[in-house]
C-alpha cells in the first residue's frame, strides 16, 4: 500500500477542517457585528422612552439624562429636538434654541408647530427681536390666521428700529382682511395707525375695539388722545376721564390732557384742579432724589468738582432738609472752593440743626467741634 497518497489526503483533510473553522468564527463573529448595532438601537429606544415617561410627568431632570443617553448610542433629530423641549421647560432658551437649531430644518421645516412656538418665545423671553420676527414669520406662513403671533410681530413691526410701522399695518391689514374682529390685532392695527399720525383712522379703530368689549386703559387713553390730536376735545373728554379712572387717578399724562381738554372747552377751573393733580403726581419720590443726588454729589466731590457737587448736594437738601451729612458736605465744599462767608453760613445751619439731636455719635461730636472752629473765625471772601 502506497503511504504518500495516504498523507497528501490526511492533508487535505486537517486544511478543510481548519478552514471551515475560522470561516464558522467568521461567520459568529459577523453575526454578532450585525446583532450590535440592532442591541445598541434597542437600548437607545428604551432610554428615549424612559424620557417620554419623564416628560410626561414633568421631570425634565432625568428625562434629559435618558435623552442624551439615548442620543449618544442612536443619534436622531428627533432625540435632539426632544432635548430642545426639555431645555425649553426648564427656562434654558439660549441653550433650547442653540439645540433646536441643529435640528429644525431650512426655515423650521423639520419642526412641528408647538415646536416653532417654542423658538419663537424663547427668542422673546432673551429679548432678540429679529430672531422672534423670523420665526413668527415662519409660523405665519403655516398659520397665516394665527391671531396672537399676527399681533406679536406687529408689535415687534410697530416699535422696533429695525422696522416701521407701516409694516405692522400691512400685517394687521391682510389679517383683518379675513378676520376683522381679532382684538389682538386689530389693536395692533390701531396703534400702528396712531404712529403714522393717521389719528382719525386709528379713532375708528379703537372705537371697534370698546364696541367688541376692549375697555382696556390703552383703548381708552389711545381714542382720548386721538381726539386731541384733532382738536376734538369734547369728545376726548369721556375717554379721558375713563382712562383716568382705570389707571385709579395715577397717571400723569392721562390726567394732564383731561385737564388740557377741560380748559379748551371752556371749564377752566375743573381744568387747573386737573392739571394741578397731574403736577403732583409727576413729582418724583423725595427720598429718592435725595438718594441719587446725595450719590451724584459725593461722585462729583471726589474728582474734585466741588461746584457740581454742591449744586447736586442742594437738590438733595431740598429733598430731605434735615440731612446733616448733606449741609457739612456743602459747608466743606464751599470751603474747598474758598467760600467763606458759604462755608460759615452752611456750616451755622449744620450746628444749629444738631442742637436738637440727643445722643450724637462719635462722628458727629467730631463734625459739630470742626463746624464751631469754622464758624468762630470772622467771615469772608464770597
Amino acid at each position: 500500500m502506497a503511504v504518500w497518497p495516504l498523507i497528501y489526503n490526511f492533508a487535505l483533510d486537517s486544511n478543510a477542517l481548519t478552514y471551515l473553522g475560522i470561516m464558522k468564527k467568521l461567520l459568529l463573529l459577523l453575526l454578532l457585528a450585525a446583532a450590535l448595532p440592532s442591541a445598541v438601537r434597542a437600548q437607545a429606544g428604551a432610554d428615549e422612552a424612559l424620557g417620554d415617561s419623564c416628560m410626561e410627568l414633568r421631570d425634565t431632570f432625568h428625562a434629559l439624562e435618558y435623552y442624551r443617553k439615548a442620543l449618544a448610542a442612536d443619534s436622531t433629530a428627533e432625540l435632539t429636538r426632544k432635548i430642545a423641549d426639555c431645555l425649553y421647560l426648564r427656562a434654558e432658551y439660549a441653550r433650547c434654541t442653540e439645540t433646536m437649531l441643529a435640528a429644525a430644518g431650512p426655515d423650521g421645516d423639520s419642526l412641528d408647530m408647538k415646536r416653532l412656538y417654542e423658538m419663537f418665545d424663547s427668542y422673546r423671553r432673551l429679548d432678540d427681536a429679529r430672531q422672534q420676527v423670523a420665526w413668527g414669520e415662519a409660523i405665519l406662513r403655516r398659520c397665516p390666521l394665527d391671531g396672537e403671533t399676527t399681533a406679536a410681530v406687529a408689535a415687534i413691526y410697530s416699535t422696533d428700529s429695525a422696522y416701521t410701522p407701516r409694516k405692522a399695518l400691512e400685517l394687521t391689514g391682510r389679517y383683518l382682511a379675513t378676520d376683522s374682529t381679532c382684538i389682538p390685532v386689530l389693536r395692533q392695527h390701531a396703534d400702528a395707525l396712531f404712529l403714522t399720525k393717521d389719528f382719525t383712522a386709528a379713532a375708528a379703530d379703537y372705537l371697534k375695539l370698546a364696541a367688541l368689549g376692549d375697555s382696556t386703559f390703552n383703548t381708552a387713553y389711545s381714542l382720548g388722545m386721538c381726539y386731541m390730536q384733532d382738536s376734538a376735545y369734547a369728545e376726548a373728554i369721556p375717554w379721558l376721564s375713563l382712562a383716568a379712572r382705570k389707571s385709579g387717578m395715577k397717571h400723569w399724562g392721562c390726567i394732564y390732557r383731561l385737564g388740557t381738554a377741560f380748559v379748551e372747552t371752556g371749564n377752566a377751573m375743573g381744568g387747573a384742579a386737573l392739571l394741578n393733580m397731574a403736577y403732583n403726581l409727576m413729582q418724583p419720590d423725595n427720598r429718592s432724589v435725595y438718594l441719587v443726588k446725595r450719590a451724584e454729589g459725593d461722585a462729583y466731590y471726589k474728582n474734585g468738582s466741588y461746584d457740581a457737587a454742591i449744586y447736586a448736594w442742594e437738590t438733595a437738601l431740598k429733598a430731605y432738609p434735615m440731612s446733616l451729612a448733606t449741609i457739612f458736605n456743602i459747608a466743606q465744599a464751599h470751603g474747598l472752593l474758598n467760600h467763606k462767608a458759604k462755608e460759615k453760613e452752611y456750616y451755622e445751619m449744620f450746628l444749629k440743626l444738631a442742637e436738637g439731636v440727643e445722643k450724637p455719635t462719635d462722628e458727629l461730636k467730631k463734625w459739630i467741634r470742626q463746624a464751631e472752629g469754622k464758624t468762630s473765625a470772622p467771615a469772608g471772601g464770597r
